[in-house]
């Protein structure tokens, strides 16, 4: 028997199955002319008893859409043997999303790149069909393919239009289609439960099938799950039918069991708390029994449009030891971004200090800058938090970790092989959290280094201005004396007011000078200790010294090695079950791979439980005990910082005064005074012109304290409640 067949251009072998379903099935095919590879569509019988205009359906709708997002119609062609007319599609080489969610690495969901991008690229496709008039019906992860591109990219595209039809906004239909776990409850009713046989329905049918497919792809089962799975079909229609608005899942965990109903995403589910701000909502709104609730198309396209238009900014948060992600507009400011985070870590935006490449962030992208001129960030470079008036440091809740199956002593191929694909999805979840601490473990010690950094550039500056500060105080000294002297000139006239207020000024600059010594000495000391000496560093590598941290460790490798392990295993049971019955020999190796899983096990939980966890405990035990004292040093600085502030301040005001009665002195001339001699006249002059050009100096050197302080204004801002407290 020839299991090769073939058309004009394509030929294909019926053992090379890429998938089946009740109408005909999918084979890898391959092109005559130059040996492209291809995915030839076949009909069975059943399909060939549907009525002609039925049958030429998918073909007029294949030949209608064009669309990245859709797969690509390559030909129609005839069976070479007379068994009707083939389909040709370009292949789609990374398999079904059906099959992907399958895979043991993905049973809580896939990762929230991917889930991105299948929320984008199924957007797209549905999109292409409405402009188009057009409605799928069969909507499910089996029916988007995941294709890889020439350059490398991934791209899902919807396929399967054997239900597919044309359908004007709000026709409705009365034809039944579609995957039952898939169907709106309307449906449901109709093609699985029998009844209401006159009901009819809209395009928004594929709403639902959208909502379910995303939950889905997000967690890795199904939204609405019965005891019993399929086969509890009353249960299933009553768990979509009376749920509440605005719940996403229900699941009946017992025989005739209570509905656990949820408003949220499960705990294991892969997607950061940003994201699910956004998808939960538009989860409950393509989840809705009621047509009337339920969104529309466009108000799906346009939420979808808003999530993926939204700047993504990671953070890491070293007081919880987390990474989050916020989700913004890009026109947003500094403001709002503050104010997203405290939404996710209830810190206060006036006590989150946040900082970035060794800056702090409002110095590195300015105040009024909207989040679309922000630096690109990633996990491994995180915009870092702080909170100022917490310096506890804690590890955030944990979802609770799945537990390894135990293995009976019996052999049954069917059951062992399911419990090595349970113990593969534990190991593979093993993985991530290792990853997590190991993630965690590089960002504490990054932003430790990178504090340090921060702190070092602020104390440079800071006694850069207090030195700056002390030279304009002696100018100022020394001009109130010259100004002094000058006024005396007028005292033969009776005029003693400028005299007495020049020796008031004196007396203040006296003061400030003496209090001036307090500031000083304090911001050297620091300089000294925390930038020359750079002793928060040292005592930061001294107390993690001896931690066995994840990189130490290679702890990634390690657990790929014990997960490619679990994976061999489980591909070896799968063997076995396909081949049903296994000889003595086989039984004993089969036995000897179930060993190998357990084994394999206990090494995943002591490498997770035993070694990175306590290891990365201890790293934020080090983390809280050092934060403690850098703290303490930021406080300092930044209350040192106000108190310059404050004397320059004070300073600008003597020098204004001082100002101003010098030009008193120029413009007044002396009443009731006889012309002076020349030689008085001439020393006069050259009094004046002295303080003209000790003023001159003096303007210089205000101006060049003016510039420091504008420098460092937004942090003092930032810092002066704190400092006050």
């Amino acid at each position: 028997m020839s299991f090769l067949r073939g058309s004009t251009n394509y030929v294909w072998c019926t053992t090379s199955v890429l998938g089946k379903g009740a109408t005909g099935a999918v084979f890898q095919g391959v092109n005559k002319h130059n040996g492209e590879p291809v995915a030839v569509k076949t009909f069975n019988q059943l399909s060939h008893m549907r009525p002609y205009d039925v049958q030429m359906r998918e073909f007029e709708v294949l030949r209608k859409v064009k669309h990245e997002n859709i797969v690509k119609l390559l030909a129609i062609e005839d069976d070479q043997e007379g068994r009707g007319k083939v389909i040709v599609m370009e292949l789609c080489t990374g398999g079904s999303l059906f099959n992907i969610l399958d895979d043991p690495e993905n049973t809580f969901g896939l990762p929230e790149g991917d889930f991105l991008l299948v929320l984008e690229h199924l957007s797209a496709g549905m999109k292409h069909l409405r402009d188009n008039n057009l409605v799928h019906r069969d909507l499910k992860p089996g029916n988007i393919m995941k294709f890889i591109s020439e350059d490398g990219r991934t791209v899902f595209k919807l396929t399967d239009f054997g239900a597919a039809r044309e359908l004007q906004e709000n026709q409705q239909f009365m034809s039944l289609y579609g995957t039952e776990e898939y169907l709106h409850p309307d449906m449901y009713e109709r093609a699985v439960l029998r009844k209401s046989v006159t009901r009819s329905f809209t395009a928004n049918v594929d709403l639902w099938s959208i909502g379910v497919t995303l939950y889905h792809v997000a967690t890795g089962n199904l939204p609405f799950r019965p005891f019993g799975g399929r086969k509890n079909k009353e249960m299933m229609h009553l768990i979509t039918t009376k749920k509440a608005s605005g719940v996403i899942s229900g699941t009946q965990t017992s025989d005739n069991g209570p509905i656990e109903w949820s408003r949220e995403l499960p705990p294991h589910c892969q997607l950061s708390t940003g994201l699910r701000y956004y998808v939960t909502p538009l989860l409950a709104g393509l989840l809705e029994e009621s047509q009337q609730k339920m969104w529309s198309f466009d108000r799906f396209f346009a939420e979808v449009t808003n999530i993926l238009s939204k700047r993504v900014l990671h953070v890491f948060y070293m007081n919880k030891v987390s990474s989050i992600k916020i989700f913004m507009n890009m026109d947003e400011p500094l403001f709002n971004f503050k104010e997203h985070i405290r939404l996710q870590t209830e810190v206060r935006s006036e006590n989150q200090l946040l900082f970035l490449d060794n800056q702090c962030l409002e110095e590195h992208v300015g105040v009024e800058t909207s989040v679309r001129g922000y630096p690109e960030t990633s996990q491994d470079n995180p915009i870092f938090l702080l909170s100022i008036d917490n310096n506890n440091v804690a590890f955030p809740p944990e979802t609770e970790q799945p537990k390894f199956p135990t293995f009976p002593n019996t052999v049954s191929v069917e059951n062992d092989a399911s419990m090595a694909k349970m113990a593969c999805s534990v190991g593979h979840d093993g993985k991530r959290r290792v990853e997590m601490y190991s993630v965690m473990d590089r960002l504490i010690k990054c932003g430790v280094r990178q504090f340090v950094s921060m702190l070092k550039v602020q104390l440079t500056k800071l006694l850069d201005r207090v030195q700056r500060l002390e030279d304009a105080e002696h100018l100022h000294t020394y001009f109130a004396t010259a100004v002094q002297r000058l006024a005396q000139v007028t005292k033969k006239n009776g005029d003693r007011r400028l005299a007495e207020e020049v020796v008031r000024i004196s007396g203040e600059l006296k003061t400030i000078r003496a209090s001036f010594a307090s500031l000083v000495d304090p911001v050297r000391q620091l300089h000294n200790r925390f930038v020359t000496d750079d002793d928060l560093t040292r005592q930061w590598l001294a107390a993690t010294r001896d931690i066995k941290c994840p990189c130490k460790q290679r702890a990634n490798e390690k657990m790929k090695h014990f997960v490619d392990r679990l994976r061999e295993s489980w591909q070896h049971l799968l063997r076995d079950r396909a081949t049903r019955s296994l000889t003595y020999n086989d039984e004993q190796f089969h036995a000897l791979e179930k060993i190998k899983i357990t084994e394999t096990g206990k090494r995943v939980k002591g490498l997770l439980n035993v070694e990175v966890k306590p290891a990365l405990s201890l790293m934020a035990e080090c983390l809280a005990d050092w934060y403690k004292m850098a703290q303490t040093i930021y406080l300092q600085t930044a209350i040192l910082d106000k108190d310059a502030t404050q004397y320059g301040d004070m300073v600008e005001k003597i020098r204004s005064k001082l100002c101003f009665i010098v030009d008193e002195l120029e413009e007044t001339p002396p009443e009731n005074q006889p012309p002076p001699a020349d030689e008085k006249l001439y020393s006069n002059n050259v009094t004046k012109t002295l303080l003209l050009t000790l003023m001159q100096e003096l303007f210089t050197c205000h101006n060049d304290m003016e510039s420091i302080v504008r420098e460092n204004a937004d942090i003092i801002d930032a810092l002066r409640s704190e400092a006050e407290e």
